[in-house]
């Protein structure tokens, strides 16, 4: 009794000294998370500015309307570039899009970056090429995969350990998206509802932390946000017209996300059919960019600018803006099924908030709502429409509030956009990033994949703490294969796990998206 009994105080004091030592080890992590956020705000800030500058060139020459020929040498430099993203992106698969999809797989151990440096800056000079180009891409997309690949290089780096490294990646993340809109709650919601999908407290701290810092260095370099000129007038309704207007929103924005999914995936499966070289393919692009750019150049990279004028003192013509609605709309279809490099966060925005606007010029003529009131209309359609295409409500909701200032349209995104995602689930409505997703791991490379092995770091409190290798319940065909404590792999007879043991657990390769979250949540608590 008395052996037993001072095994067991032994047993207790390892324990304890092990949750010490790991929180001093948390405190690590955290410090990491925010360099990685720093630096993740230094490089994503000038993709940014550089976006907007070469954007303002190429404005600045088709307002300037220049003889004919001038064109010609532009069209031919612009061709060049979009070959050369168009090699860099069949040199480098994981840069293509926008980003989120490899980045998730990243997290999921799907793929390895081998090559973080080099691929980080081949997404960074594309991105940058693709965009200013004319093309109708994000800069959401690329940020966030550009911070996935400083959370990979810091892993590296600081020798994190093994169940920490998707930490950082995730937090990198975040701060990509943080720096792109200077929203750094959005982006650790992002991360949550998108990327990580698991409510890890150490995933969400890091994420935060670093994002809060790559939103400081944005607000700092970018300190006017041109969102917040967006002015808000709540419409004067009743409490139950106002609940009929939610509900025709959210099925028509509803409808309207069904639509755009379908052709989505419909350009998707096209565009890879085209029996034609690269470079022809990319004349067309091109060729399409730039008769948008010389009618309405505004309209071109992402439309996001067409939109901000559209809001402060835009057009009352609904059929105009409707046509220019159905031209960005498939601009960014034909755009994102190229595979270059760029999001679709931004069009979505921009097609949900113009969507948003013709809606609201039609109450206007009604006599349902006053003329103020048609930016309200605009900015709950643009969180709405996010939400039916990306399905991240929480993301959509905080986006829009954190970037326009606007919180009269906080509560109204809350009813539209909870309505609308219960109505796309009802459509079976696939999330635009899970499809690419999805249509990532299907291919060739990723099915021949056999076994895989995921790393967990265990936290005190969770179902393996304190727990023996041969007590633990996990899933058909997963085993643990090997423990390390200090960096010391163990002996697996009759282990007692500890927090802060690095578990690693093989499995079938296949089964990775499913067992992802149940084997994280063995490890983790809520």
């Amino acid at each position: 009794m008395w052996k037993r009994l001072k095994t067991l105080t032994a047993l207790t004091d390892v324990r304890q000294w092990h949750v010490r030592k790991l929180k001093l080890i948390d405190a690590r992590l955290y410090f990491i998370s925010i360099f990685v956020g720093l630096l993740t705000g230094l490089i994503t800030v000038p993709y940014h500015y550089l976006l907007q500058y070469f954007f303002r060139i190429r404005s600045d020459f088709f307002h300037s309307e220049p003889r004919w020929y001038w064109y010609i040498p532009l069209f031919i430099f612009l061709w060049g570039i979009l070959n050369f993203v168009s090699w860099l992106v069949e040199k480098m698969p994981y840069i293509t899009g926008g980003g989120i999809p490899q980045t998730r797989g990243v997290i999921n151990g799907r793929i390895t970056y081998k090559h973080p440096f080099i691929e980080m800056v081949s997404k960074f000079v594309g991105g940058v090429l693709a965009l200013s180009a004319g093309l109708s891409l994000g800069r959401e997309g690329p940020s966030v995969q550009i911070g996935s690949y400083i959370g990979s290089l810091f892993s590296r780096w600081g020798k994190v350990l093994a169940g920490e490294q998707k930490q950082l990646l995730a937090a990198g993340a975040g701060a990509g998206l943080a720096a792109a809109f200077a929203a750094p709650l959005a982006s650790s919601l992002l991360v949550i509802e998108t990327i990580e999908r698991f409510d890890a407290p150490k995933t969400a701290i890091t994420t935060m932390l670093a994002g809060v810092v790559a939103g400081g260095v944005a607000s700092w370099l970018f300190p006017m946000n041109p969102y917040a000129l967006i002015e808000v007038i709540k419409p004067i309704l009743g409490f139950w017209e106002l609940i009929k207007l939610f509900l025709v929103l959210a099925i028509l924005i509803s409808v309207f996300g069904k639509i755009y999914a379908w052709l989505a995936l419909f350009f998707r499966r096209v565009y890879p059919q085209i029996k034609q070289p690269s470079y022809i393919k990319m004349f067309y692009l091109l060729s399409i960019a730039f008769t948008i750019s010389y009618f309405v150049v505004d309209l071109t990279g992402g439309g996001e600018e067409f939109l901000i004028t559209q809001s402060t003192n835009g057009s009352t013509a609904i059929g105009w803006l409707t046509l220019m609605m159905v031209i960005h709309l498939f601009f960014t279809l034909i755009s994102i099924s190229t595979g270059l490099p760029g999001g679709s966060f931004i069009p979505t925005l921009v097609t949900g908030g113009l969507f948003g606007r013709i809606v609201g010029l039609v109450l206007v003529n009604m006599g349902y709502i006053s003329m103020e009131s048609v930016n309200y209309i605009m900015l709950v359609c643009m969180s709405s429409f996010l939400v039916a295409v990306v399905r991240t409500p929480l993301t959509a909701i905080v986006l829009i509030t954190e970037i326009t200032g606007q919180f009269e349209v906080f509560y109204p995104s809350i009813v539209v956009g909870g309505l609308t995602y219960y109505i796309t689930e009802l459509f079976q409505i696939k999330p635009f990033n899970v499809s690419l997703y999805d249509e990532m791991i299907k291919t060739p490379a990723f099915q021949a994949q056999t076994r895989y092995n995921l790393s967990v770091e265990i936290m005190t409190g969770s179902y393996m703490d304190g727990r023996t290798i041969e007590e633990l319940q996990l899933p058909k065909d997963c085993k643990i294969i090997k423990v390390s404590r200090d960096r010391k792999d163990l002996d697996l007879t009759n282990l007692l796990l500890l927090p802060g043991d690095q578990v690693q657990i093989e499995m079938n390769a296949q089964d990775i998206e499913k067992l992802y979250e149940p084997l994280v949540s063995l490890a983790n608590i809520y």
